[in-house]
């Protein structure tokens, strides 16, 4: 595929999603320039293209992948892989493939199911077009091609009508663990979990037993890959005032200071092993306060970390977090730690001006996960792509990108949202949830 290909591709996909008054807010949000609504109204297609010109394929490919992943286009993913050597992907196609062939050897993939019923756990077929005009959607469509006439195969089925290997990581994973859930099949063979996790151990993965339903285990794909390496120092968060200036006072013991404004923000002093607790910052907090008896502790320090976040998305995505999280999970509770710091270098620009300065120095959010797990979390507004004038700023977006690259790369989990995403106040409750509840699963914190 050209670069003039991949431009149609991204203007007419987002054209078809998105309303012409949205699609400046829209294409601003990706970084790219802001134009009039009425240029939208004249043709969307044509408005994304003009913004398009120019762009690298580097850009093209990355704008891609995010919009595929905001809109979980299969129709994207399928192009995408494409053009990529590797894919796009964390479970390959190459994967997939191999894990497709163990799965069908099966037999009877959906087990004690209906075949409907069990496709249903990982698709929405009722809202999936059909590929035969007799019927409304997906549903009709397999249930006449798989079960009363019985010619279409399995191989059909998952690679051309599922694209199994266009859909998300999420979606591949959710599916096969149906395939051994008990609800599916109340007798796994441990050789058929040996044969899976043969496959996946080559992209990071594995297949376990997490839990029990009915005395039945429950397999969870979880990611093996190794966190942050290195032991963790230095925890300073949530400033509310000034920005601290942070010197190293011991070189030697890779020992830092903070020489300026230190009242306006956090140090957590105690040493992290195996993750930071909500309970555990609460009560580091609690120990260090000299208010009356009786305080509410936990309360306090909720409010202190709210003050160091800006109004809005922040606020709202740390008050849902603790709505949701706080009763049902107790003293298991991950601390969500607002505004970290990640390095500084307040004298780089001034010393030597050609010196690029370094681009994040802190993070919205950090958890701190058992296994050395770090994941941070970032919540983009118009300062994340726009220069001060609040014009569309590319080169600060792909500096944005570049760090986050760099985090990944010394083990980082690294989440994104939108600002958009923060418009409807109740869809952000929704999405809190929803993030969390993955995320927790993923990881095995209960």
């Amino acid at each position: 595929m050209n670069h003039i290909e991949l431009v149609q591709h991204i203007a007419s996909f987002l054209a078809s999603e998105v309303k012409s008054y949205d699609i400046p807010d829209i294409c601003s949000s990706y970084g790219l320039d802001y134009g009039e609504e009425s240029e939208a109204f004249a043709g969307k297609s044509k408005y994304v293209e003009r913004r398009l010109r120019g762009k690298d394929q580097l850009f093209l490919i990355d704008l891609a992948k995010r919009v595929a992943k905001d809109y979980n286009s299969v129709d994207l993913n399928r192009m995408l892989n494409t053009i990529s050597p590797r894919g796009i992907f964390n479970i390959t196609q190459i994967t997939r493939k191999n894990i497709m062939k163990e799965i069908l050897s099966l037999g009877y993939i959906e087990g004690d199911m209906n075949l409907i019923d069990f496709l249903k756990r990982t698709w929405d077929l009722d809202s999936m077009p059909s590929t035969d005009s007799r019927f409304f959607n997906a549903t009709g469509d397999i249930t006449q091609h798989m079960i009363a006439n019985d010619d279409w195969s399995f191989q059909e089925l998952f690679e051309d009508v599922l694209e199994i290997y266009n859909i998300t990581d999420e979606k591949f994973i959710r599916f096969t663990e149906q395939i051994v859930h008990p609800r599916v099949r109340s007798e796994v063979d441990p050789q058929f979990i040996e044969k899976l996790n043969y496959h996946l151990v080559k992209d990071g993965y594995k297949m376990q037993v997490t839990s029990q339903i009915s005395g039945y285990p429950l397999y969870t794909i979880i990611k093996t890959t190794k966190g942050v390496k290195g032991e963790f120092k230095n925890l300073i968060f949530a400033a509310d005032g000034p920005k601290p200036e942070i010197v190293i006072s011991d070189s030697i013991n890779n020992e830092i200071a903070i020489v300026k404004n230190q009242e306006f923000c956090l140090v957590y002093d105690l040493p992290i092993l195996e993750g930071l607790l909500w309970r555990e910052l609460v009560t580091w907090w609690g120990d260090r306060q000299s208010e009356e008896e009786g305080i509410n502790v936990e309360r306090a320090m909720y409010k202190r970390l709210i003050r160091s976040l800006d109004k809005g998305p922040e606020r709202n995505f740390f008050k849902f977090y603790f709505k949701h999280f706080r009763e049902r999970m107790g003293n298991s509770l991950p601390a969500l730690i607002p505004q970290v710091y990640l390095h500084y270098d307040p004298y780089v620009t001034k010393i030597v001006p050609n010196e690029t300065r370094l681009v994040r120095q802190r993070m919205d959010f950090l958890l701190l996960l058992p296994n050395n797990v770090r994941i941070v979390i970032e919540i983009d507004g118009k300062q994340h792509y726009s220069s001060e004038d609040n014009k569309p700023n590319p080169k600060k977006y792909a500096e944005m990108m570049k760090a986050d690259r760099d985090l990944r790369l010394l083990g980082y989990e690294v989440f994104r949202f939108g600002g958009f995403e923060f418009i409807n106040e109740n869809s952000v409750d929704k999405m809190v949830l929803d993030f969390f509840s993955k995320l927790f699963l993923r990881y095995e914190i209960n």
